[in-house]
């Protein structure tokens, strides 16, 4: 499972639009939220393969197409939803990045770091090959310890790539906010096993929906 692909930016961030766009408005101005335009729910349903895992690299080059791209490979610690175990390899693709110098800005594509501890989403973008993160950064959560108690929160955070980003300093939200991992694995479980009700979610086509989720009684 461990797989290189190259893909254009551009079909990339297709799939993502509406999300993306959602977004938009609920982002600060430092580029982080503890606020998600899609639910919990919603992303389950909308994604091919759930994992938590470790950022085993990060490396930006260019695709067929010429389109800069970054490619992070996660090594799978605890597969949620979809055909990964644990110690493969996937490959997720992130539109944008910094290549010789030079940046090639995405709004807010999700980033990565080496030796991060991950909770993500991801949207298949070719069978078997090529992997996305929902919804741009609504997708992708840092692990890290809750200073409080030390249990693992999930925290989402992103900043623009002509930024450095690096997982060991993503900021803590405040204290109200912070949600426990357990908390979000154990949502994320129930809605598998629950399915999907049928609603539409933004940027996800509704075949696709039906063929990846189990559906709740009365989906057609």
């Amino acid at each position: 499972m461990h797989l290189l692909p190259r893909i254009s930016v551009a079909r990339l961030a297709a799939a993502g639009v509406a999300a993306f766009a959602l977004a938009v408005g609920a982002v600060e101005s430092a580029h982080a939220t503890t606020t998600a335009p899609l639910t919990i729910e919603q992303m389950t349903d909308a994604a091919d393969l759930i994992v938590r895992a470790t950022v085993e690299s990060v490396n930006t080059d260019l695709d067929d197409e010429g389109h800069v791209v970054t490619y992070v490979d996660l090594r799978v610690t605890e597969p949620l939803k979809g055909g990964a175990a644990v110690d493969d390899y996937v490959t997720v693709e992130t539109p944008g990045g910094v290549l010789d110098g030079a940046v090639a800005e995405v709004p807010l594509a999700a980033r990565y770091s080496a030796g991060e501890d991950v909770l993500v989403f991801l949207d298949e973008k070719r069978h078997g090959t090529a992997w996305g993160t929902v919804g741009m950064f609504l997708g992708k959560y840092t692990i890290k310890p809750n200073p409080t108690d030390g249990a693992d929160m999930v925290v989402r955070f992103t900043v623009p790539w002509s930024r450095v980003f690096d997982a060991r300093f993503v900021p803590n939200p405040p204290k109200a906010e912070r949600v426990a991992l357990h908390s979000m694995e154990d949502n994320i479980r129930a809605r598998v096993a629950l399915g999907w009700d049928g609603q539409p979610i933004p940027g996800a086509n509704l075949e696709h929906l039906r063929k990846i989720n189990r559906l709740q009684p009365g989906v057609r």
